[in-house]
């Protein structure tokens, strides 16, 4: 167990080939400005998101994350063009030997590309800078300098990574883009792409601790007629009734991972099934497939919970504990369309995406 601690933070440190991985979400889509800044507005109202994440708690050396952000977007005047902005705060600690705070500033200008009959096209793009600064703490390590033949004969070690205190802090850059087909009506399907780089120029420079990610994601809505009993619960008309595909892809070094997966909204429930894994591939061969991921979810006018947990299925199996997700939004306005109150286009997109 402590070689596999010791291997994760000489990947932090940069002091061996092996590169450190940015810490991942498996609710990636209810953590957007994590995966894709231009995500950043994309509600139309003032948005708060918190984010925790506790992945493999039954090891002793779990991996506990945290996100909070706000985002909200800016309406031009007139013209095509609007801007979306957002901060986000993110605390990653890997066991309890090496901790990152990062703090990232957003920005994510969109243009209208044209409005047909029954849909508009819309692209974003957008710029985000970063701070990072992690920390390293070997309390509770031994070394291979405390052992002999007879076992642990030394209390203290010489070993350069003994140190407390070690840090390492930069500044960072990423960008991404997106691109939404939106209909006019609610009953017709709605489309999204986008792409993201993220430390761009980073892994330019060997010394560097952490590589370039790369990430497509995918999503595409389609509504259901459906109802729940004899007259339907509440306010059919106003009820969001759907089925999403969306699919995460990302790349950092040698690492790939994609999930993919449905949620079904019936609101103000949302139910979903999620797949971790790189089909047919495997790496120093051992298979990619990750984790099996089961979420529920209440939405609110103002409000949304998720939860969710993944069941692991690579070979770290039941002993690891799986990971917990927990993700709260709350929208200065009304964040989903299914909401009584009229807001404007750009509001009314967000429960489509995801």
């Amino acid at each position: 167990m402590q070689k596999l601690i010791l291997t994760l933070l000489l990947g932090s440190l940069g002091i061996s080939t092996v590169r450190a991985q940015d810490p991942q979400f498996s609710q990636f889509y209810a953590n957007p400005l994590y995966h894709n800044p231009a995500f950043a507005g994309n509600s139309g109202s003032s948005r708060l998101i918190l984010n925790y994440r506790n992945q493999w708690p039954a090891l002793g050396t779990n991996y506990q994350t945290m996100a909070a952000s706000f985002d909200t977007y800016l309406e031009a005047d007139r013209g095509p063009v609007g801007l979306g902005w957002g901060v986000q705060a993110i605390y990653d600690q890997q066991a309890n030997y090496w901790r990152t705070n990062t703090v990232n500033a957003i920005l994510a200008p969109d243009v209208t590309l044209f409005h047909d009959s029954n849909r508009t096209w819309r692209l974003t793009g957008s710029a985000q800078v970063s701070f990072t600064s992690g920390r390293y703490n070997p309390a509770g390590l031994t070394f291979v300098d405390q052992f002999s033949a007879n076992g642990l004969t030394s209390l203290t070690s010489s070993d350069p990574l003994s140190v407390a205190g070690i840090s390492h802090n930069f500044l960072d850059f990423s960008t991404g883009a997106l691109l939404e087909s939106q209909p006019d009506e609610r009953d017709q399907a709605s489309f999204w792409i986008g792409s993201t780089l993220h430390h761009i120029g980073k892994s330019l420079r060997r010394e560097d601790w952490v590589g370039q990610r790369f990430g497509a994601q995918f999503g595409i809505r389609f509504p259901m007629n459906l109802s729940v009993g004899e007259h339907g619960l509440g306010n059919e008309a106003s009820r969001d009734k759907s089925i999403t595909f969306t699919a995460n892809y990302r790349q950092q070094g040698a690492d790939r991972q994609l999930d993919a997966g449905l949620n079904a909204t019936y609101s103000p429930l949302m139910i979903g099934v999620w797949y971790r894994n790189i089909p047919f591939r495997r790496y120093n061969q051992t298979s990619q497939r990750d984790a099996l991921i089961g979420l529920l979810a209440l939405q609110l006018e103002r409000f949304m919970v998720q939860y969710s947990y993944d069941v692991t299925i690579s070979s770290l199996s039941w002993a690891s504990g799986g990971a917990h997700e927990l993700t709260i939004w709350y929208g200065f306005d009304s964040l989903f369309s299914f909401s009584s109150r009229r807001g404007n286009a750009k509001r009314q997109r967000k429960c489509l995406n995801f």
